[in-house]
């Protein structure tokens, strides 16, 4: 779907309403409640189902429930914006109960990472919609990260995001691959959209940017996640791809890390790569759009968002 094609939603306003969702892993009731005192601290109402608190084996209820709430989130006409409380897993049973027009019709800021992943791009895909990958509201209750949270505050408010620049020392760190290019931001988390392969769900990246991080993967996992990506076709004609945070992904005692396991792959394909863009799990956490077109400069070490995804 081209970009010039995306719808995007009206931009935050104060009072507006924000809706917390858990379409993903339980969590505790201690970090929703701080979470929502942050978002309250901004001008905002915050509203959520009584069966947010559902579990079932390792899921915040059963993938109908949690289908479920998304839909009454999209349809409520009082919603600005739909926030998950964590990520964890859990989405990938939940996308087929969804309903791509319905959403459609009801464009809504959401904001999320790590298995949010496949939610995001699927709004983008199948909904023909912006969102933004960036803190959830268990984070932003923890106040560790305050840049993060200030840039998530702006984007959806309205704010054209601010260029990103690699947190590496040298070009010879963030620079993988050298080039430049321009495409539709999208990805995430690269175990969520290594699983996507195979399925009705594998992410498009033809022409376009893919953004990748990780947690807790060691090297050799990170290897084998990206050369799945690579078998699968996702670096064939990607305009570029961007490396987030890979927190915990480094060999303990060892000097191999997973920048190796990426360099390694990526040194034979055709397309520029930068790493040591401050997104993903780490801190900080710098929100950025999915479904909007971007400018990556590897030798530089940055990227440059052309639009704001809400408007």
């Amino acid at each position: 779907m081209a970009t010039a094609h995306r719808t995007r939603a009206r931009p935050l306003v104060p009072g507006d309403l924000i809706r917390v969702v858990a379409p993903s892993s339980p969590f505790r009731e201690d970090a929703l409640r701080a979470g929502i005192a942050v978002l309250e601290s901004w001008g905002y109402r915050v509203a959520h189902r009584d069966d947010l608190f559902d579990r079932r084996d390792y899921f915040a209820g059963t993938p109908a429930r949690r289908a479920a709430e998304l839909h009454e989130a999209f349809e409520d006409p009082d919603c600005a914006a739909i926030l998950p409380v964590r990520g964890g897993y859990g989405l990938t049973s939940v996308l087929p109960l969804l309903d791509a027009e319905l959403i459609a019709a009801h464009p809504t800021a959401l904001v999320g990472c790590s298995d949010l992943t496949v939610l995001l791009n699927w709004l983008v895909d199948r909904a023909g919609m912006t969102a933004v990958h960036g803190p959830m509201v268990a984070g932003l209750g923890r106040g560790e990260d305050p840049e993060g949270a200030a840039r998530m505050k702006a984007i959806l408010e309205g704010a054209k995001p601010a260029p990103l620049s690699s947190l590496f020392d040298d070009a010879m760190q963030w620079c993988v691959a050298p080039g430049t290019a321009r495409g539709e931001a999208v990805g995430g988390s690269l175990s969520l959209v290594a699983a996507g392969c195979g399925t009705p769900w594998q992410l498009e990246t033809r022409g376009r940017v893919l953004f990748l991080e990780d947690v807790g993967e060691r090297p050799y996992r990170i290897d084998r996640l990206l050369v799945q990506l690579q078998q699968a076709g996702l670096f064939d004609e990607a305009a570029a791809v961007v490396l987030g945070d890979f927190v915990g992904c480094d060999e303990p005692n060892s000097e191999l890390g997973w920048r190796d396991a990426a360099v390694r792959v990526f040194r034979r394909l055709a397309v520029p790569v930068v790493a040591g863009i401050p997104f993903g799990h780490g801190s900080p956490n710098l929100a950025f759009p999915l479904g909007v077109p971007c400018d990556v400069d590897s030798a530089q070490g940055t990227v440059r968002f052309r639009r704001a995804p809400f408007a």
